[in-house]
């Protein structure tokens, strides 16, 4: 019996694998590592398992932010792989690329911002704006103003 790797593909993609599967895996795991980081429900607790299931539930199923952010998220895994295989052919010329771009931040951080903005227009940004909701904006506004918020009094050491 011959195995057919294309037909298993195929098939996975039938079954809502990569529309739903994935990209929950993906979101939960975010959010999981994201609540563990910053300790929201105290050490030990369940409850950051829980709740990052359930809002990879809610992203994926009730948002088109879901459907956009997992295409992101590929064309930006695309963009990872062509870094990791830059990295690797300027080693094998005897460039050492982090350890150049360590030294140059100024350009560092500008490829960056290009690759981002890049990845940001490939995965279709303007489409995806014009067809999310007015509360969905608002809310991934709310979200990152916590987020912001949460990260800068985590930076903040009380006076000793």
């Amino acid at each position: 019996m011959t195995f057919y790797f294309g037909t298993l593909l195929g098939n996975l993609n039938e079954i809502g694998f990569y529309d739903f599967f994935l990209p929950f895996i993906l979101f939960t795991t975010l959010t999981y590592a994201l609540f563990r980081k910053i300790k929201l429900f105290g050490e030990g607790s369940g409850l950051d398992a829980v709740f990052s299931m359930s809002i990879g539930f809610f992203i994926i199923n009730y948002s088109s932010l879901g459907l956009y952010l997992s295409h992101l998220f590929s064309v930006a895994g695309i963009f990872i792989a062509l870094l990791v295989a830059i990295i690797l052919i300027t080693a094998t010329l005897g460039v050492d690329l982090p350890t150049y771009m360590a030294e140059q931040q100024g350009t560092a951080i500008a490829l960056v911002v290009l690759i981002a903005v890049f990845v940001l227009l490939e995965a279709g940004l303007g489409t995806f704006l014009s067809n999310i909701d007015e509360i969905v904006i608002k809310v991934i506004i709310l979200i990152t103003v916590l987020v912001a918020m949460i990260t800068v009094a985590a930076k903040i050491t009380p006076p000793q």
